[in-house]
């Protein structure tokens, strides 16, 4: 047992940037959890990927990991859900109705640079936004399957 929860984590050891392969939704929220286990107090997750590319699915993951019971929804009604973790708040936020003048003008430096974690959804209308823990999620989908690169920014 102790040689394979090694090699999960493993896994996921990335000093700058790997890819992985997901073909179904479990997978790839087992992977944003086995990811999770990588992020501290202060990180700032950037998620990118077109519509139904699997963003809340792998932030599923992450909400899981995090000791979260409930079951972390598309937050693209609700600006930003919170969620409470043994050592920090986790901020899930959605930006995909917003375009980029509006986020600059919403404050969201509160959520981003709390000492908490924020993982954001449609990170790209939030271009300049990056603190010392800054992480890069892209997800691709091609049919079922999908290409998951996940890199260290700063």
């Amino acid at each position: 047992m102790e040689k394979k929860r090694k090699q999960n984590t493993r896994d996921l050891n990335i000093s700058k940037s790997e890819t992985f392969i997901t073909s179904v939704p479990q997978e790839t929220r087992d992977l944003g959890g086995k990811f999770a286990k990588l992020l501290k107090r202060g990180d700032i997750v950037f998620l990118s990927g077109e519509l139904g590319s699997g963003k809340t699915t792998f932030t599923q993951g992450i909400v899981k990991s995090f000791g979260n019971k409930g079951f972390a929804r598309s937050s693209s009604f609700i600006l930003v859900n919170e969620y409470s973790a043994v050592t920090c708040k986790l901020f899930h936020l959605d930006l995909y109705r917003l375009n980029p003048a509006d986020v600059r003008d919403l404050g969201l430096e509160e959520y981003l640079f709390s000492g908490n974690i924020a993982v954001i959804e449609w990170a790209d209308r939030l271009a300049d936004a990056q603190g010392d823990n800054t992480w890069k999620v892209e997800i691709e989908a091609n049919g079922d399957t999908r290409k998951i690169k996940i890199e260290k920014i700063k």
